[in-house]
């Protein structure tokens, strides 16, 4: 059990690093607030998203994560803000729930195009349980690694988009601080301050009448790590359901489908086909998706764009 766990930390650092996972939703262009505080300037209606995510199902230990982000503009201002609820677990050993505020700015620059700039800010708890959920190994005793943790982090970010209806441009750093859970070692066991970066852009294509077109991809860079992307098409279909593919470097294949059951309410599912050696040993990553929006007074719907 005790290499069981030690396997499912390790595999797992390398995602968890990108700071409480948020750069490895599947459908994060559904939930952009997740990715980049400037996002919530993009949206002209009061959006409330929930996601659940199963990592590796059947795989002992496997992450789950579940997000609930809600974003609106202030009034007729040029002003938005946002929060972002996190609770992340990778068995019933580590735990991490948080909570974050954003505020974002945007101007004009064209008739067409905005610029925007988000910060983040806010906290989270640390909890690792090692000792009440599995019993202790003599050599482990004074092993960092299989110490108990109860600890409280605060942490920021910021992040920058240019859009438009019909595309657009993001760079962020939503999290300057992460767990760096391969930074462990006899002397500490603390996070590293080791910020991560996300460049991402997509644009939108009119296929006639009843279909549109979106190619988008995610680039993430941590010092001392692999770079890591995703490349990303949905096809619209008819305003109303989405259907896409993606591919996450050295990791899986995804299959994405949304339906919208009313203008204001989406859902949507998508699940990973891991094209890595742990394919062998569980059933793959499942994440379901619910979003709400609602229209704001004086705030014209139509403006949203579809990112």
């Amino acid at each position: 059990m005790r290499k069981i766990i030690l396997i499912s930390i390790c595999l797992y650092s390398s995602f968890f690093g990108y700071s409480q996972q948020q750069a490895m939703y599947t459908q994060y262009m559904f939930n952009g607030l997740a990715v980049n505080p400037a996002y919530s300037s993009m949206d002209e209606q009061l959006s409330i998203t929930a996601l659940s995510r199963l990592q590796w199902v059947g795989f002992k230990g496997a992450p789950r994560t579940q997000t609930l982000s809600i974003h609106t503009p202030i009034k007729t201002s040029n002003t938005f803000v946002g929060a972002l609820l996190i609770n992340d677990q990778i068995g019933e050993v580590l735990k991490e729930t948080g909570g974050y505020f954003s505020v974002s700015q945007r101007v004009a620059v064209g008739q067409e195009s905005f610029l925007s700039v988000g910060i983040t800010g806010g906290a989270s708890s640390f909890r690792s349980t090692y000792s009440e959920n599995y019993p202790y190994s003599p050599e482990s005793v004074n092993d960092p690694v299989f110490a108990d943790e109860n600890s409280i982090r605060g942490n920021f970010g910021f992040g920058v988009m240019l859009f438009s209806k019909n595309y657009y441009l993001g760079f962020s750093s939503p999290y300057f601080y992460q767990r760096d859970f391969s930074s462990y070692n006899k002397e500490s066991a603390s996070a590293k301050n080791k910020p991560y970066y996300l460049f991402q852009a997509g644009v939108l294509l009119p296929l006639g009448d009843d279909f549109k077109v979106k190619p988008n991809f995610l680039i993430k860079y941590v010092n001392g790590s692999p770079v890591q992307f995703d490349l990303n098409a949905n096809l619209l279909i008819k305003e109303t359901i989405w259907v896409g593919a993606s591919y996450r470097s050295a990791d899986s294949f995804d299959a994405i489908a949304s339906v919208y059951i009313t203008p204001q309410i989406q859902l949507g599912y998508s699940y990973d086909f891991s094209n890595t050696e742990l394919a062998k040993r569980q059933s793959g990553s499942h994440e379901i998706m619910l979003k709400f929006s609602f229209s704001i007074k004086g705030r014209d719907p139509n403006d949203t764009c579809y990112f």
